[in-house]
Parts: C-alpha cells; sequence; structure tokens
C-alpha cells in the first residue's frame, strides 16, 4: 500500500454517521467515535441543515466546536487555551434547495495529546426563527499510542517472540506498519517475530507516518543470558492485585551443575545496588515472589518467575525490573527496561444520548489505562447493587448517586457521581462593604464529578455576564459599579445549580447632577421644578443654592416653582451628602423670559430746546429677554424711529410735541409716558451768567410783588376795620372777600415778568387756582374800636385764612383713560393765627 492511503489510518471510523435533529434542526456527524494516535492529525466532520425561510434572506450562519461548557454556554475551541495553534474548522459555503438549507464543517486537531481525548460537540447559530442548535451527545475523540506486545509461541524456547503493533482502540483495516529493530527500519509486515539471541530495542509505527513511533519495547540478552517481560505496561486497580511475569535463560555449563539461581524485584536503586522489594518497607507483607524449578534443555537453562503485589496503591505505580543471579560465570543479569506498573481508579463516565430528555443518561465503569479482558463490572445506585455490564443507562433524578466496580471487587468500587448540590455562597468581609475595599465571593458544592464554578452578575432582568471561572471572585478594589447581585453556577455533566448573593456597598455621592424641567427658558407664570439626583448609598441629602446663596429648601425633595417669577431668575445648583461623602453639582442657568416693564423716559438736553439744536431721546426698560425699542409721536401712527436712543437733529418748532417709546419682546410689549418737547426760537442757556442773572432777578421780583400784595390786604383790612370802628357798628360777622383773585394777580405779574417766547395765553393754561380770604369773629366777642399801633391788646379771636389750589393734568398717552384723575386734585389749606399782643 502507498504512502498516501496509509495516512487514512491516522483518524479511524468505529461506527456508522450519527443523526441528531430536532424537528427541521439536524446536526450530522460522519462517526460518533474517531480513534487517532498520539501526535496525528484527525479531522471530525458534519453536516447540518434548517428550514429556509425566504423572508430571512440572506442567511447568516455562525458555527463553533467545542468540549467543554454545555450547549447554553459553550466554549469555542479557537479560543481554548489547550488548543492554541492545534484547532481549525473549516465550514463550506451554505446552500439553500427548496425550503431547507445545508452546509458541511469539518474540525482539525493537530499534534493530537492524551489530554485531547473528549465529546467533541458541534453548534450553529442562523438568523432564522429559533436559529440556535447543537448537535448531540457529539463525536467521541479517543487519543492513543501504538503498543507493541511480546509473546512466546514456545514456551520450550522462551528466545523466539512474537511481536504485535497494537494500539488501546481497534484500527480498522490492518494497516500496514513498518518495525524498528534498535531504531533501524527492518521491514514492513503486521506481526514481526524474532529469535533473541542479544539485548535489543523495537518499536512499530503506521507506515507513512514512521515519526509516530509506539514506545520502545526492550528484549534483553547478554550473550547466552536473556530475560523476556510478557509485557512492558501493566495496568491495574487501586486495591486489587497484580501478577507480573517473565523468563529468563542462561547457559548451561555441566561443571557447575547443580544449578543456583538467586531472584529479586525492584524498583529503587539501581543493577549494581538494586532494593529489594521483600526490603522495602513500602511493600511489606504485599510483595510475592514465585518462581518455578530452573529447567535444563541441551546446553540452555531457562525459568519463569511472577511478582505478585497484593492491595495495590496509587503509589506503587513505577517501573518494576527483575534480576538474577546463578552459579555460572558471569552469572548477574538485570532485564532492562523493566515493566511499568499503572495503578488507576474506575471512574463512571456520563453521556446523554438523547437531546430530547436530558434525564435520560448513559454511565460507562472506564479506567485511565484499559483493562484486559473486557472484566464484568457491577453497578450501585445509591450503594446498592444492581445491574451488571460496562454501561447503564436510565434517568437519574436529582439526589441519587451511581458506583461501579469490577465483578468480584465490590468493594473496590468507582467513586459515586451525583449531580451538585445547591452551593455556599458566601462574602469576606460581610457586612458592610466600603468602596476602595478588598472583597472576595466564594463557592462551593457537593458534587462529583468535580464541577465547575462560574460567577455571573446580573445587568437586567433575565440578562447577565460571565465574569470569572472558578470557585472564587476577586475584587482587590471593588467600585460603586461593582454593586449589585451574584449568582454563582455549579455545573457538572449530570445537572447544574445555582445560589445568589448581593453585594450592598456603600459610598458617598457621585455624579451629583441638577435639571430643570421644563428646560431651557421659562416664561414667567409658568411652572418649573428643580430636581437634584446623585448615586450615593446610603441616600444623599440636598442642600440647594441659588447664586451660591444657601435656601431653605426641603432636603431631599425636588423643588417645584408653582408659578415663576422674574425675581426666581439665577444660577442653581445642588449639594449632596452623607457619611461616606458629599459632592456638588454643576449650576444651571434658570432663565425666566417675561414682557418688558414700564419703559422710562429721558431727554438730553432736557429743558426747552432751542430751534435748530439736536436732542437725543432715551429708553430704558427691564425685560427678558431684553426689549427692543420703537418711537413715536402723539397723534401720529407712522413709526418714527427703531432704537433705544431716537436722536433729532436740527429740530424745528414743528417737531415739538410729546413723544413715548414702547418697549416690546417676544412676550409683549409696554409704552412709556408721553415726554414733551418744547422748542423755542430763542432760548435762555442755563449754562450762561446771563440765565442767572434772569433768574435771581425775577425771584427777587416775586418776592416783591409778594409782598406788596400782602401790604395791600393788610391796608385794605385796616381801613375796612377803621371805617367799621368810626361808625359804631358791630356787625356780628365780617366777611370781605378780596377784591382780585391770587390766580390773577400771580398768573398777570408772571405772564408780564416772562420773556416774549415763554408768555402763553392764559386760556390755554391748566385751570386756574383761586385764592379766598375769610374773616369772622364771633357775635360774643369784643371787638377793639381801632388797630393801631403795636401796643393794641386785643382778644380778637385769630383770624383764619383758607386757601383752595385746583390742579388737573391732562392724560400721559393719549386715548387712555385717567383713572387717576380724582387723585391729581389737591387741595391745600393754611391756617394763620394771630396772637394777641400784650
Amino acid at each position: 500500500m502507498n504512502r498516501s492511503a496509509a495516512r487514512g489510518f491516522l483518524a479511524f471510523l468505529l461506527s456508522v454517521p450519527v443523526l441528531q435533529g430536532n424537528g427541521d434542526w439536524t446536526v450530522t456527524y460522519s462517526s460518533s467515535n474517531v480513534c487517532a494516535l498520539r501526535g496525528a492529525t484527525v479531522d471530525i466532520i458534519c453536516t447540518y441543515e434548517y428550514p429556509d425561510n425566504v423572508q430571512y434572506l440572506p442567511n447568516t450562519v455562525r458555527t463553533l466546536w467545542f468540549t467543554k461548557g454545555d450547549k447554553y454556554q459553550p466554549v469555542d475551541l479557537l479560543s481554548d487555551s489547550d488548543y492554541t495553534g492545534r484547532v481549525e474548522s473549516s465550514c463550506g459555503e451554505v446552500s439553500c434547495t427548496g425550503s431547507r438549507c445545508h452546509g458541511t464543517c469539518t474540525l482539525r486537531i493537530g499534534d493530537l495529546r492524551q489530554s485531547d481525548s473528549a465529546v467533541y460537540k458541534f453548534r450553529f447559530t442562523t438568523n432564522q426563527p429559533g436559529g440556535e442548535y447543537t448537535g448531540d451527545p457529539g463525536v467521541m475523540l479517543s487519543v492513543t499510542d501504538l503498543q507493541v506486545k511480546v509473546s512466546f509461541l514456545y514456551p520450550t524456547s522462551p528466545t523466539w517472540a512474537e511481536l504485535k503493533c497494537h494500539s488501546m482502540c481497534d484500527l480498522a483495516g490492518d494497516p500496514p506498519y513498518i518495525w524498528f529493530r534498535n531504531r533501524q527500519n527492518v521491514g514492513q509486515r503486521i506481526n514481526y517475530w524474532e529469535y533473541i539471541q542479544s539485548e535489543g530495542s523495537y518499536s512499530c509505527a503506521v507506515e507513512g507516518y514512521e515519526h509516530l513511533r509506539s514506545p520502545v519495547v526492550w528484549l534483553q540478552g547478554k550473550g547466552d543470558r536473556t530475560v523476556t517481560y510478557s509485557s512492558s505496561n501493566v495496568c491495574a486497580l487501586r486495591g486489587t492485585k497484580v501478577d507480573i511475569s517473565f523468563t529468563y535463560e542462561y547457559p548451561d555449563y555441566v561443571q557447575y551443575r547443580p544449578n543456583t539461581v538467586n531472584t529479586l524485584w525492584f524498583t529503587k536503586g539501581d543493577k549494581y545496588q538494586p532494593v529489594d522489594l521483600k526490603h522495602n518497607a513500602d511493600y511489606t507483607g504485599r510483595a510475592v515472589y514465585s518462581c518455578e524449578e530452573v529447567s535444563c534443555t541441551g546446553s540452555r537453562c531457562h525459568g519463569t518467575c511472577t511478582l505478585r503485589i497484593n492491595d495495590l496503591r496509587q503509589s506503587d505505580s513505577a517501573v518494576y525490573k527483575f534480576r538474577f543471579t546463578t552459579n555460572q560465570p558471569g552469572g548477574e543479569y538485570t532485564g532492562d527496561p523493566g515493566v511499568t506498573l499503572s495503578v488507576t481508579d474506575l471512574q463512571v463516565k456520563v453521556s446523554f444520548p438523547d437531546p430530547t430528555d436530558p434525564t435520560w443518561t448513559k454511565l460507562e465503569c472506564h479506567s485511565m489505562c484499559g483493562l484486559a479482558g473486557d472484566p464484568p463490572y457491577i453497578w450501585f445506585r445509591n450503594g446498592k447493587k444492581g445491574r451488571q455490564g460496562v454501561n447503564y443507562k436510565g434517568h437519574i433524578p436529582t439526589g441519587e448517586n451511581y458506583s461501579c466496580a469490577v465483578e468480584g471487587y465490590e468493594r473496590l468500587s468507582s467513586p459515586s457521581v451525583y449531580a451538585p448540590k445547591t452551593p455556599s455562597v458566601t462574602m469576606n468581609p460581610s457586612g458592610e462593604i466600603k468602596e476602595g475595599s478588598s472583597v472576595t465571593l466564594s463557592c462551593s458544592s457537593d458534587a462529583n464529578p468535580a464541577a465547575n464554578y462560574t460567577w455571573f452578575k446580573v445587568i437586567k432582568g433575565p440578562f447577565s455576564t460571565n465574569l470569572n471561572q472558578g470557585p472564587k471572585l476577586v475584587f482587590k478594589q471593588i467600585l460603586t459599579s461593582d454593586s449589585g447581585q451574584y449568582y454563582c453556577l455549579v455545573q457538572t455533566e449530570l445537572r447544574q445549580a445555582s445560589n445568589w448573593i448581593t453585594i450592598h456597598m456603600k459610598y458617598g455621592p457621585k455624579h451629583t447632577s441638577v435639571c430643570s424641567n421644563p428646560s431651557g427658558e421659562i416664561k414667567e407664570g409658568s411652572s418649573v421644578t428643580l430636581s437634584c439626583s446623585s448615586d450615593a448609598n446610603p441616600v444623599a441629602e440636598y442642600t440647594w443654592f441659588k447664586n451660591n446663596q444657601p435656601l431653605l429648601w426641603e432636603p431631599s425633595q425636588p423643588h417645584t416653582f408653582p408659578s415663576v417669577r422674574p425675581k426666581d431668575r439665577g444660577t442653581y445648583h445642588c449639594h449632596a451628602e452623607n457619611k461616606y461623602g458629599q459632592l456638588s453639582s454643576y449650576s444651571i442657568f434658570l432663565n425666566v423670559t417675561y414682557y418688558p416693564n414700564t419703559p422710562s423716559v429721558t431727554v438730553s438736553p432736557s429743558g426747552e430746546i432751542e430751534e435748530g439744536s439736536s436732542v437725543t431721546l432715551s429708553c430704558s426698560s427691564d425685560a427678558n429677554p431684553a426689549a427692543e425699542y420703537t418711537w413715536f409721536k402723539e397723534h401720529e401712527d407712522s413709526v418714527k424711529e427703531s432704537g433705544q436712543n431716537y436722536t433729532i437733529t436740527n429740530i424745528t418748532s414743528e417737531l415739538g410735541g410729546n413723544y413715548y417709546c414702547q418697549a416690546h419682546n417676544a412676550i409683549g410689549y409696554h409704552n412709556s409716558t408721553f415726554l414733551l418737547i418744547k422748542v423755542c426760537i430763542q432760548c435762555l442757556k442755563s449754562t450762561s451768567p446771563s440765565w442767572t442773572t434772569t433768574v435771581a432777578v425775577r425771584g427777587i421780583v416775586v418776592l416783591l410783588a409778594t409782598i406788596l400784595l400782602l401790604v395791600f390786604l393788610w391796608m385794605r383790612r385796616k381801613r375796612a376795620s377803621s371805617k367799621a370802628c368810626g361808625q359804631g357798628g358791630r356787625p356780628d360777622t365780617v366777611e370781605e372777600p378780596l377784591p382780585v383773585s391770587v390766580r390773577e394777580n400771580v398768573s398777570a405779574l408772571t405772564n408780564h415778568l416772562a420773556p416774549a417766547a415763554q408768555r402763553e395765553p392764559i386760556e390755554e393754561q391748566d385751570e386756574p387756582h383761586y385764592a379766598s380770604v375769610h374773616t369772622s369773629r364771633s357775635v360774643n366777642q369784643e371787638v377793639p374800636r381801632c388797630w393801631v399801633g403795636s401796643n393794641v391788646q386785643s382778644d380778637q379771636a385769630d383770624a383764619v385764612f383758607y386757601s383752595v389750589v385746583n390742579i388737573k393734568r391732562a392724560n400721559a398717552v393719549p386715548g387712555e383713560s385717567d383713572k387717576t384723575e380724582a387723585a391729581e386734585t389737591s387741595e391745600l389749606y393754611s391756617t394763620v393765627k394771630k396772637h394777641p399782643r400784650y
């Protein structure tokens, strides 16, 4: 057979293809069991199918292979560190025919190791409804070494041996083998026969893969002296007994008869200073030698010996060597390399052959090394003997345990397998947790097989995130974001269980913020609520500030302005505090918008404006947003000017009159009062010396006129009194109105003194001011006959003078009703008392 054909034997399929399906979703493996040689490369192939729903085209497919985890949380082989650089997954393009889509995937594992022996499962995910599926139970991969088995066909001639190339799992097709003696290729054949005359090493390999040779087997000889072991490797169960047999030969020299032979077994020391097992304290009472009588035929002698070790322990796993000594010349010989003994326990392997029924379980009694002869097994359920056989199938309820043993060695049963119990979760330290401290979450559960532990944190509702593989989750410096609910998931092949724990961490306020509802600009009279929030445990209390001044508001409640006012405008922030810390928020500006207040107007220069000069009217009003201004003139509809200031250059008398401004923004508007502009042709400047003199003169004239008027009134009264005294009359009441109204005199005087440009017709002035003086005396009073001189005494009652002044102004803005007319009319009363002279 050529080399390319031989390569197919690296992986050997041991069963027919297996179809796994669930309705319209299927995974078909090319074989359920694959056997491959250590160091080789193996391909595991599968095909998958799923329904084609046209509305979800194009199809999207994601695939993975896994051995760890389960179908809900598989660990992709491509990300498994045990397979780094050794695993490849290749999939062909998905094709759809009719209403079904199908694809093919191949998993290739290179440089196979014994640890790669496992069950491999394929999982694919599509964008179709129900688009996740796992092919159970998967493919069982067994990785094995080739071994050389030695047998002696003729007991009378123990030097004639048959060597077979053997593997732990059967290799189909009887592949051709290449044999090596002392590392030299000695030819191709299935079995190898050899007449052993001297020491030599033997190994075998599949043709085409000579680099994957079996371990070397030594057939010992030194000239005519040989030691031949029945097997170079022996596997036995802990607690049982094992027999290691061999034959030995040496030349028969007649002159040295009778033959004397001493034998021993050893694991410690070397062939020059071996430590006899009989003298090894670890084997006291457990190691037994038995040798048959030496027989000599012709010129050779040979014998057979057996080493039996009882009550095997794990520590008995070692390489055992035989040494014999005769009375013949050169009569000491050690059989190298010896026999490797492996002591193992039985184990129960768990699998689930029916993916639709997770409680239907297959249990297999298994050892780490193959036990020859397929011994019968006994199964135990909850400690009671049950069925016989290598496998046990059935429903495994929670709370039950199963074990197995080799028949006849029921006391040497395997460890029990059972579902994990509800795990115990703890937190260290317990109680109050502060930010920045170290916290450890621990999870433990009684389970066999040994459980795998995974920690999760609940994110929201049913969603969680995988945090850590292992029984402990450690936070070296815990953060506030680590607060929350955690659970530990304990998994075995049989079941899974979980338990919960919550971290309540204490910390000061973080992320303190303030917000306004509604946000943005707030119209005057609207309702607005300011809220403060902070991440803190325990909950923080809040203090409010306006323009960095504290406010007496509720410490932990939002504050609402039912009807916001301009005075509420300003910057606000809050301060959060609890026993673990404090933090202030950033500031927000509460922008209250309102229509303009009543504008105020000014004129520059003030007073009368000389014709031809320039005058500027100014308007201002408090408003938010800032007001815009428009100027109007009384009885005119057109806009005179837009802007806060209105400048009239080269003014004329026609431009005089009442002006007002209108302040307006997006909220509303408001008009000012009238501003009267008087234009004169020639005006005295208040800043010139002549103007100052004129004002002083006018004041003196008015004062002199007032004095003359008072003297005149006094003389008239005196004259009237003298006349009354001369006539001897005593009227009960004397009432003499003034012949001239004060208003007339004052107005006439003022009008006469004013410059021509400032004189106004009397009829255009405000309503006249009247002054009346009344004198009266009581009937019963004595009136002196005359008032002459300063020494005249009188008990006359004080004279009372009443003066009434009525003032009325026109409205500020045309068309607006004068609601304050009554208030703008005032009366002035003055009383003059005359005291008697003594």
